[in-house]
């Protein structure tokens, strides 16, 4: 059974920032067809994507996420009206860049069971752009069974990253009682290729990094260019990645880099990562 998995940060509506957020969001149009078009085109089974923005003003809808203003939602309703239906699963962390919800969201082909949201971090105030909120699902594949995904954006290791990697652990491990086959964590962890805080996560061999199990001497080629968000005064670096919880029965085919100006236009600050997988 093969399945394949994207990940990208969004960028809260920032590749074309405007004083009036209906024109951001009107400008990133481009954006929205270009990742709807990748995803139809490419046939990604399952989307992980952080940084989701969504008009603070727009009322909350109930699931979340449900809003005309919410990035990831604009992408799932027009992969919808081309006849591809994707289940979305979602949840905001705080306001970021003044005015925007900003969030994960999970993309699935499949059914989606045990959908859930927690914050990871300390603070959970909605005001402060340190609060860490994380979505998980357990994608039910067919002829596999429950691949449980965390879906992430954590902070830096001065700002409490080791303090939401240990909540996050433990999140995982409370719906392992589910009977998950498989696990996952994608996203922005904000943890450098090669640092302490990247160590701490693949150190016991516990999570296995897929790029660098494919790509070893492409270990430190960042998932990013110039200089962005969170990483000023900083060489670009890798800084997303998807994690593969080690002896599952998931094997890694390919891995690529996409939305990088090669593999398709860029459409954020960061590249994402398409990986497909034999789910045996």
């Amino acid at each position: 059974m093969e399945l394949s998995l994207l990940t990208l940060n969004l960028h809260t509506y920032q590749q074309h920032p405007r004083d009036c957020p209906f024109d951001a969001m009107h400008r990133h149009e481009r954006e929205v067809q270009i990742i709807a078009e990748a995803i139809a085109h490419l046939k990604i089974d399952l989307i992980c994507f952080q940084e989701v923005g969504e008009y603070m003003h727009d009322p909350i809808t109930h699931p979340y996420g449900e809003s005309p203003s919410n990035m990831a939602f604009r992408i799932c309703s027009k992969l919808r009206h081309w006849g591809l239906w994707y289940h979305i699963h979602q949840d905001w962390s705080h306001i970021g860049f003044y005015r925007w919800r900003e969030g994960t969201a999970i993309m699935s082909r499949y059914p989606m069971r045990h959908n859930y949201s927690a914050y990871v971090s300390l603070n959970q105030r909605k005001d402060n752009y340190m609060s860490r909120n994380v979505t998980l699902s357990c994608i039910d594949v067919p002829w596999f069974g429950l691949l449980h995904i965390a879906n992430v954006h954590l902070s830096w290791a001065h700002h409490g990253f080791y303090e939401e990697y240990a909540n996050l652990r433990r999140l995982i491990d409370s719906r392992r009682h589910f009977g998950v086959k498989g696990e996952l964590i994608a996203g922005d962890f904000n943890a450098p290729a090669g640092g302490h805080a990247y160590h701490h996560i693949v150190g016991n061999a516990e999570y296995v990094d897929q790029f660098h199990e494919l790509h070893p001497g492409r270990f430190y080629e960042p998932s990013y260019r110039g200089q962005i968000d969170g990483w000023k005064h900083h060489p670009p670096c890798r800084v997303d990645y998807i994690f593969k919880r080690n002896g599952h029965p998931l094997r890694i085919e390919s891995m690529d880099m996409i939305f990088n100006d090669h593999f398709y236009p860029a459409v954020s600050d960061h590249f994402g990562y398409l990986a497909r997988y034999w789910l045996y």
